[in-house]
């Protein structure tokens, strides 16, 4: 936190990101989610802050969201957070994580934690898939 204040978080914005309710279902520690929560809102800038006028004129960032659109409130979502785990990282277009959603497992992937693969792939995950149609840097077609 001490980081984010530095960088520019104002208090408030790092006590609403650490307030937010858990998840119903918690499969770490509290302060893993908390953790998680804190790196990747530092791996953003910090939201813009209001005009610094006087203190008691200077609304918050609640009233200030009130009038944003929706689509610029879903558009800036750096914390889109698993609705089911509470993980970072949901699948797109969804409101929970590819594990919640049960997708199967990447044929792929290498090592001990497989990606998952998207249910209409061919049963690759996007980054498998992605890596494939790279040509390997010294061949030759």
């Amino acid at each position: 936190m001490t980081a984010m204040l530095e960088a520019g978080w104002s208090p408030e914005q790092g006590r609403r990101i650490v307030s937010r309710p858990l998840p119903g279902r918690i499969r770490s520690s509290v302060d893993a989610i908390v953790a998680a929560r804190l790196n990747a809102a530092y791996a953003y800038p910090p939201p813009a802050a209001c005009p610094d006028t006087a203190p008691a004129a200077r609304p918050c960032q609640t009233a200030l969201a009130d009038h944003r659109p929706v689509r610029e409130a879903l558009a800036y979502r750096a914390l889109a957070e698993c609705a089911g785990c509470g993980l970072p990282g949901c699948a797109p277009g969804e409101n929970l994580c590819p594990t919640c959603l049960n997708w199967p497992l990447c044929r792929c992937c290498t090592g001990p934690t497989p990606r998952r693969a998207h249910p209409d792939s061919d049963g690759r995950c996007t980054t498998c898939a992605t890596a494939s149609t790279r040509r390997l840097e010294g061949t030759s077609a």
